[in-house]
């Protein structure tokens, strides 16, 4: 009797070991690796969270056993990848690890039975602080983690954002204000550099600014931090840095006779409205040009002629 339209083998393997039950008393959260990750090295390091730390927790890679992870409650250790598809068994986690030596890629796509839903492996950072444990971040408390002050866990290896230089006040962003650091940042992993776990970056909060006109380069490539600290700033909006001396650090020698001193002094041919932005004993760039979108040419305020009258005499 034949039987026709069988499954592929692995699928099939692959099916049943991802939907067969455990039975553990005490199920192992795996950390890290995830699901569909990518791996560019031939050793992959795993990390898990027992809860009582008493059941055993195997490792195996394709059906070979390899050293179980050390530790109590927190385990973690390494495992031996094949070249290729390899399939990791952490206690009875399934995980999909795709090992490509030295790809630089950030994902690979490999191809299923349905054209449209192919399998995406992504490359992941690591959060380094995962080396130290848990006990960094969390505590244990009955049996269950639970995550500390985020202030008081991130800066004890990173930077205090909030602290002020003496004389210099800062602008601080105010989910860094409000000690939300895994608002934009992942604690353990990211497929995203500096473990930023938000797809649309700023624009995950912040308004997005028309396409429409013309757009100033950075803001339309998406590189808010060309001019804005995601953390703190002495400026303003967290600017990196103060009045036009943000400009000046791309347009070094732009309109100089318009910020020069003498314009400013000379009413014969210039009367400066009290409104215009300055700066000091200069006209601020922000008094002709916005900073992300016009719909007039150079990032003007508004018509080139109309503009000039603002100030000058005719």
């Amino acid at each position: 009797m034949t039987v026709r339209n069988r499954l592929p083998l692995l699928p099939l393997l692959l099916l049943l070991l991802l939907t067969t039950p455990t039975g553990a008393a005490e199920e192992p959260l795996v950390l890290f690796p995830p699901d569909l990750t990518l791996a560019t090295e031939g050793k992959i390091k795993i990390f898990a969270y027992v809860p009582g730390g008493k059941t055993p927790l195997s490792v195996s890679v394709n059906g070979i056993a390899r050293d179980p992870l050390k530790g109590e409650a927190f385990r973690s250790g390494e495992a031996e990848l094949s070249p290729g598809m390899n399939l990791l068994d952490v206690g009875g986690k399934y995980l999909r690890v795709f090992l490509i030596p030295g790809t630089k890629m950030e994902q690979f796509r490999m191809p299923t039975e349905k054209e449209d839903a192919p399998l995406v492996y992504r490359s992941f950072r690591l959060h380094p602080a995962l080396d130290d444990g848990c006990a960094g971040c969390h505590t244990l408390e009955g049996g269950k983690l639970k995550a500390i002050d985020q202030k008081e866990a991130c800066y004890a290896c990173h930077d205090n954002f909030e602290k002020e230089e003496e004389g210099k006040k800062k602008y601080v962003h105010s989910p860094v204000a409000a000690g939300e650091c895994t608002g934009c940042h992942d604690p353990h992993f990211s497929s995203r550099t500096k473990l930023q776990k938000l797809e649309k970056g700023c624009m995950e909060c912040h308004d997005p600014f028309p396409t429409e006109g013309v757009v100033h380069y950075p803001v339309g490539n998406g590189e808010c931090t060309a001019c804005h600290s995601p953390h703190a700033g002495p400026a303003p909006k967290q600017l990196v840095r103060a009045g036009n001396a943000l400009c000046l650090g791309c347009h070094e020698h732009a309109h100089i006779q318009h910020r020069s001193a003498t314009v400013l002094k000379n009413p014969e041919i210039t009367q400066i409205p009290p409104d215009i932005p300055r700066e000091k004993d200069q006209l601020s760039c922000l008094a002709c040009h916005r900073p992300h979108q016009s719909g007039e040419r150079r990032l003007f305020r508004r018509n080139q002629g109309e503009l000039c009258k603002t100030c000058h005499l005719v």
